[in-house]
């Protein structure tokens, strides 16, 4: 289906689902609601790839979910702060964790706990 079917569809799951994007943006958004909000707190914690690092940002920037804020000038480094509609996944993620705790399989991790 085309990306811009998405936001045509009167479902709000295929819409809400096409705002967040992936699976990596859902990671970044729970970090982001543990209190990260610097790029090289995401790349170590996730452990994932500067590029796709930067995409995803990006991405959640566009999707009005983070606010990207200066905080040094030399050399220019941003941070990304969570937005109201940022804010308002939190729901959603506590919901993914006890789900995943319940019917995914692998070691217990850490319970989610978000910062407002």
């Amino acid at each position: 289906m085309h990306r811009k079917c998405f936001k045509e569809m009167p479902c709000p799951i295929a819409r809400g689902l096409e705002k967040v994007g992936e699976w990596w943006s859902i990671l970044i958004l729970a970090h982001a609601h543990q209190g990260m909000t610097r790029f090289d707190e995401f790349e170590k914690s996730l452990g994932i790839g500067s590029n796709t690092l930067t995409r995803r940002l990006n991405w959640l920037v566009e999707q009005g979910l983070l606010e990207r804020r200066p905080y040094c000038e030399k050399p220019p480094r941003h941070e990304y702060v969570l937005t109201p509609a940022g804010r308002d996944f939190a729901p959603v993620l506590q919901a993914f964790d006890a789900w995943g705790r319940q019917h995914a399989q692998g070691p217990p991790g850490p319970p989610l706990t978000l910062i407002d």
